[in-house]
């Protein structure tokens, strides 16, 4: 007979099936998310659990394949996933030689032409590049990071392809701050899930997915409209609560007083980005960009009318049948500039008119500046295609846009936006 404190020998009790789908459920996380081993799971489980102190190894192998015979576990395979493209390290040298940046990260992919009249093709260049934009931010981004997104295609799989990379391959990179650069537009993008499916754009959204690819990352949404409807609310919305962390007074503030991102900060602390990851726009009529997209969404009312006159007025300079320019106008973080190009091909009514259209939006809007992205040490940008050429190459010449200091520290683009960033660097080694 057994002793009192002693283990009983012979058949173990059954688990109630409730308790048995949880605990399958729970092992199977385990093993296909967490990637433990099964002496660990045994171990986390018998130390989280004393009631399952008759458990052992086999129990767990049990479990385990019934989680995947009863369909807790489903697997989905997608033969259409995007494809990871290979690295260009030749181009990649020679982008950093040129516009002096600190490391360029270029996609070997097809598509760049595509992008002007496939919107499918678009949001697979996108894809593509956010792939390669993830495993890159995946060897920067360090403990006490506070990582700033600003809204876009490329931004957004770039941290989506993070959070999915790091389901498999967790690192413990703790203490990272995520929060957005500008307000939402609830606009909507392409999916290459289907030709009708739609994925949100917003820096909001692109955060969510950023924050949960690390342990215990704190996420700071903005939860603001991308533009207010007269420029003297700007300060209003910008003063108080999540609006603080995008006040440009709050950043120079931080930036004498010294941004200290690796101490804990308050619950309302604001902290200056020490890592931001933009994508760079190109407004053109009927294309994928979030104001095009966004046109006719409730949060770009308050840019009219002169949103969709800049719009038309673009068309007839950009539109398919006058190529005179891949886009006149560009977009950081929202934020609108007029390209070197456009500033040198349109006609001077057309500049003027132009200059008061970007100069009104750009007043209303819920977003950093260009002065503020100068105080983030590393910016990264991912961006490419067809429509983009005069917006990227305009950001990279920073003095010839008049701007103090460069903007872009480094570059994640496609093969041919590469090869023709060299080829007008060569034409114009000296951009004035």
């Amino acid at each position: 007979m057994a002793t009192t404190g002693e283990r009983r020998r012979g058949r173990r009790p059954a688990l109630d099936p409730n308790e048995r789908r949880r605990l399958a459920a729970r092992i199977a996380k385990m093993v296909l998310v967490d990637r433990l081993e099964q002496k660990v799971i045994l171990q986390q489980l018998l130390r989280t659990e004393p009631g399952l102190g008759h458990i052992d190894a086999s129990t767990i192998s049990r479990l385990y394949r019934f989680a995947l015979d009863s369909g807790i576990v489903r697997v989905h395979i997608d033969e259409n996933a995007p494809f990871k493209p290979p690295r260009i390290e030749g181009l990649e040298r020679e982008l950093v030689a040129a516009y002096e940046l600190q490391s360029a990260i270029v996609a070997d992919t097809a598509g760049h032409d595509e992008t002007l009249a496939d919107p499918l093709a678009d949001d697979r260049l996108h894809q593509a590049l956010g792939q390669l934009c993830a495993d890159y931010l995946d060897t920067i981004v360090r403990q006490n990071e506070v990582i700033a997104l600003s809204s876009g295609r490329a931004v957004f799989y770039a941290c989506e392809s993070l959070f999915n990379k790091h389901i498999f391959d967790k690192r413990n990179v703790r203490g990272v701050q995520v929060v957005s650069l500008n307000g939402n537009i609830a606009a909507q993008v392409w999916s290459m899930e289907s030709p009708d499916a739609r994925r949100a754009m917003d820096a909001d959204i692109s955060g969510a997915w950023l924050a949960r690819a690390f342990p215990d990352a704190r996420l700071i949404r903005l939860n603001l409209p991308v533009a207010v409807r007269h420029p003297e609310m700007v300060q209003d919305w910008l003063r108080e609560g999540p609006g603080r962390w995008i006040s440009p007074e709050v950043w120079e503030e931080k930036a004498r007083a010294g941004n200290t991102p690796g101490a804990q900060p308050d619950e309302d602390d604001v902290c200056v980005p020490t890592l931001a990851l933009v994508g760079i726009g190109g407004v053109r009529a009927r294309s994928g960009h979030r104001f095009i997209v966004g046109l006719h969404e409730p949060m770009l009312g308050n840019l009219q009318p002169e949103l969709g006159k800049m719009i038309e007025l673009i068309e007839r300079y950009t539109g398919n049948g006058s190529p005179l320019l891949s886009c006149a106008v560009g977009d950081i973080c929202n934020r609108l500039f007029i390209t070197l190009e456009a500033r040198r091909q349109l006609p001077a009514h057309a500049l003027t008119e132009l200059e008061h259209y970007v100069r009104s939006i750009n007043e209303r809007l819920l977003s950093v500046t260009f002065e503020q992205l100068y105080l983030v040490p590393k910016v990264v940008v991912v961006a490419g295609g067809a429509s983009k050429i005069d917006a990227i190459r305009s950001v990279l010449e920073w003095q010839a846009m008049g701007w103090k200091q460069p903007i872009v520290h480094d570059l994640c683009t496609d093969r041919e936006t590469a090869i023709r960033l060299l080829e007008m660097k060569r034409k114009n080694p000296r951009s004035r």
